[in-house]
């Protein structure tokens, strides 16, 4: 369902000249948004069926590339101001 939404989104913003400041509010709103889902779905007592956890090394190493990517875009939106 995320990924539709996610698809929906990119393609109707797609044409559209979208500012350094709705685009990072964008990601980190989505970045957020999956961290939560996760800690309230695993915080319930759910098991994730595609491997997809807190306690594997590759969430936190798209967690550290995600938070390094919003960085540089916030560093680059206060260069333009």
């Amino acid at each position: 369902m995320m990924l539709v939404l996610f698809m929906v989104t990119v393609y109707r913003n797609r044409n559209r000249n979208t500012d350094q400041k709705t685009v990072f509010r964008s990601h980190l709103f989505f970045l957020v948004y999956i961290v939560a889902l996760m800690a309230l779905l695993t915080g319930l007592g759910g098991k994730s069926q595609v491997g997809i956890s807190f306690d594997k090394g590759i969430f936190w190493a798209a967690l550290a590339i995600a938070v390094m990517e919003i960085s540089f875009q916030w560093q680059r939106m206060k260069q333009e101001e």
